[in-house]
């Protein structure tokens, strides 16, 4: 609280309101006990006050159309980038803080919590992008033969966004594909740029411009290493080097990235073609056995390098019977499944390939049942560590044992014993 007094001290409109209004006198500091997170970004930024005064951010988060409306009139109003990032930083600041309230409150379960902050970086990212394809058309022109809108890049969210299970910390697993077909070799402006270098520019544009520090904060910061061929591949890849990797490279593990895999931002011709080069990709016959045995193994790495869990604190992400493990166990009945069930190929959540996996019978239907409530328990446990600003780690509670338990069991009982 003194940091926060310490910023707004010459701002004394704050102060008379928080004099005059008890109420919002006591959320603030019934919000500084019970969230490190939310103090901190209190104190970095005094604006979020405003939330706390506002009844409306009590009564839940914003709805997503209530967002993509207010970043488009941010760029319609704002006359340069520095303006025009500041006020998108700002609206992911009152957005997430909203959010965060709705969790620490338990207005919202944690599905929807997560799902509203990917809904947010997906609003964000795609005017960040239109921010990005405009600085490059004014320097280099546009990929000369399109018809359609836009540059012709599409954006891929992987892990926890394309999942869509973002944390209020967590950065964003991006993938960037274009497709050079009924193109031609260069953008059409003064200073025309060949094609790949073009739609390189444009991607390195878009992650320097999310990671811009501006007064308000900064939007996300981005991981490539999902990309094909990992740090030594391309930023950007032609959708048929795409396809062609995941269909005679990609490794097993890939291919479970590819599960949650799906379109951010960007074209959406582009982004059709991408689900059809995913459904191929998920949909091949698969030895069992061979399957099972490569996820196991991936896991067990996996575990021996990132599990933090000791003694009676356990990792809620990397732990036996934590997050991962059910998202492994999950991926692995998709890619055993999706040619007999190409249903399974539409969910990325958890909680909805759970239900895929029921209305197919790859799970029986009393496991999903137990899983469904062992994921929200795990998944509200990791948000309130979050929120806390502590690590993932907790006493291993009843409530936490029996969800590992659930997970536990269900992964030894579809053959993929992690260890």
């Amino acid at each position: 609280l003194l940091h926060l007094l310490h910023a707004i001290l010459r701002r004394s409109s704050y102060l008379a309101l928080l004099e005059e209004q008890p109420a919002a006198l006591a959320r603030l500091v019934e919000t500084f006990a019970r969230s490190a997170l939310l103090a901190e970004r209190l104190s970095a930024h005094p604006l979020l006050l405003d939330e706390l005064l506002d009844t409306r951010a009590q009564a839940g988060p914003s709805p997503r159309a209530e967002l993509e409306a207010t970043a488009q009139r941010l760029r319609g109003q704002a006359d340069d980038i520095e303006a025009e990032l500041i006020g998108l930083n700002e609206l992911r600041q009152s957005a997430a803080f909203r959010l965060g309230l709705a969790a620490l409150n338990r207005r919202e379960p944690p599905a929807v919590v997560a799902a509203g902050l990917s809904d947010l970086a997906e609003v964000l990212l795609g005017a960040t992008l239109s921010m990005a394809e405009a600085e490059l058309a004014r320097m280099h022109g546009r990929p000369g033969g399109r018809r359609e809108p836009g540059s012709g890049i599409l954006v891929l969210g992987y892990g926890s966004l394309g999942g869509r299970e973002l944390g209020f910390t967590s950065d964003l697993d991006l993938v960037f594909l274009f497709d050079p077909e009924g193109l031609a070799d260069s953008s059409d402006g003064e200073r025309p740029l060949e094609l790949h270098r073009y739609f390189a520019k444009l991607a390195q544009r878009l992650i320097s411009l999310l990671g811009t520090l501006t007064s308000a904060g900064r939007l996300y910061e981005i991981d490539l290493r999902l990309r094909p061929d990992g740090a030594k591949g391309l930023l950007v890849s032609t959708l048929r080097s795409f396809a062609d990797y995941q269909r005679e490279r990609a490794w097993t593990w890939e291919h479970q990235a590819l599960v949650r895999a799906r379109p951010i931002a960007g074209d959406a011709r582009l982004a059709q073609a991408f689900e059809r080069v995913r459904a191929e990709s998920l949909g091949r016959v698969r030895d069992p056995a061979a399957l099972r045995a490569d996820v196991v193994s991936m896991r067990r790495r996996m575990r021996a390098e990132l599990d933090r869990s000791r003694g009676s604190r356990f990792d809620l992400k990397q732990g036996e019977g934590g997050l991962v493990d059910l998202e492994f166990l999950l991926q692995a009945r998709v890619l055993e499944c999706a040619a007999a069930h190409p249903d399974l190929l539409v969910p990325r959540a958890s909680q909805d390939l759970l239900e895929g996996l029921a209305a197919a019978g790859s799970l029986p239907s009393h496991v999903v049942g137990t899983l469904r409530a062992a994921h929200a328990a795990l998944l509200q446990r990791a948000l309130d560590c979050s929120l806390d600003a502590r690590p993932r780690l907790v006493e291993a509670d009843a409530g936490i044992e029996a969800a590992r338990a659930a997970v536990h069991a269900a992964c030894r009982g579809q053959g993929l014993d992690f260890g």
